[in-house]
């Protein structure tokens, strides 16, 4: 059932959350190499979300996020929905409707659709089962980067950022409250809608969310002396890392989020792997990574072990050091011409 008040909608749900399993487990056992919904890890819920466009949280390329508040019943001791009311971001896939004779190039110039379920639940899907996977391999990372330090006699010469992607999990929604049985529900009342949810990144505060990595690039997004660069330049580590002890397979890319919490990333394989991740999949920035990634003082610790790449590696200290060069250079250059 849904009951809309305001621009709030009250739907009952079944919780599905993203399990975390070791990167181990996930490669070693076939029933855990995606995301599915398991019926012994549901929960049942109801979810409200603020439909209204003056108080959505965002909208990417493929995706719209609204406000909403999650509570299970038999909530789990922890992870999300442990609350009642628990803020969540709810997110949707989006297409984009162009009005007759309209170029599909000029921005804004469109309204947002939504896709059918049977087209909507491939996608979510997908979404989900990026977040099934960046986290393990994030913890893969941080395993090894650990391992590395404790064997180490030298401690690093630089503090190791400690991140983690946000809890989520799938929510469908039923035209009638959900029942226990989930077997008959699913037999006579499909459902009529399904969300992404996940757990409210800096409690709505837009401020403290910075893109760190682009999806098609391996460097840091942001330059030496930006807010958060110290973070990004780890990242980019851990995807050297992530590389280098897959065999050159697969590395995390699109590293957004706050100081603390991750989300919407996306996992890149290499082209001779099998895409299980969808479009945000860009498999030439894997093959092309020892090319275009560029080690930074992370990388290059040498308890980490990590080889340097063919890339040039430039710390933050001599990327000032040649700022600074050239703007000597310039002001040498400005004097001579004045002089002249």
């Amino acid at each position: 059932m849904c009951v809309l008040v305001l621009n709030l909608q009250n739907k009952n749900i079944h919780f599905f959350p993203i399990l975390k399993r070791p990167l181990s487990e996930i490669l070693d056992k076939p029933q855990y190499h995606a995301f599915c919904l398991d019926p012994e890890a549901c929960y049942n819920g109801q979810l409200t979300i603020d439909i209204s466009s003056d108080n959505m949280l965002g909208a990417g390329a493929f995706k719209t996020a609204h406000p909403g508040w999650l509570t299970l019943f038999a909530a789990p001791e922890s992870s999300l929905g442990s609350c009642p009311r628990q803020k969540v971001a709810v997110k949707r896939p989006f297409h984009k409707i162009y009005p007759p004779g309209g170029s599909t190039k000029a921005p804004g110039r469109y309204v947002m659709g939504r896709y059918a379920v049977a087209d909507e639940i491939p996608k979510l899907f997908r979404e989900a089962n990026v977040l099934y996977w960046a986290g393990p391999l994030l913890e893969f990372a941080y395993n090894y980067i650990d391992h590395c330090i404790a064997r180490s006699t030298d401690p690093p010469p630089f503090t190791i950022p400690r991140l983690r992607f946000v809890e989520a999990g799938l929510a469908l929604s039923y035209s009638q409250a959900p029942r226990s049985d989930l077997n008959q529900k699913s037999k006579g009342c499909p459902p009529r809608a399904r969300f992404l949810l996940e757990e409210l990144i800096g409690d709505d505060d837009s401020q403290n969310f910075i893109k760190y990595i682009h999806n098609m690039d391996c460097n840091p997004l942001l330059d030496p002396d930006e807010f958060g660069y110290d973070i990004a330049a780890f990242l980019a580590c851990t995807q050297h890392i992530q590389y280098a002890k897959t065999g050159g397979l697969a590395f995390i890319s699109d590293y957004q989020g706050d100081a603390e919490i991750l989300t919407d990333p996306q996992v890149l394989t290499h082209p001779k792997g099998k895409n299980i991740f969808g479009d945000g999949n860009l498999e030439v920035e894997v093959s092309m990574f020892e090319e275009k990634h560029c080690c930074n003082d992370y990388c290059t610790w040498s308890g980490f072990g990590l080889e340097r790449l063919p890339a040039v590696t430039v710390s933050a200290e001599e990327l000032e050091s040649a700022e600074s060069a050239e703007d000597s250079e310039l002001e040498s250059a400005v004097s001579a011409g004045e002089a002249s």
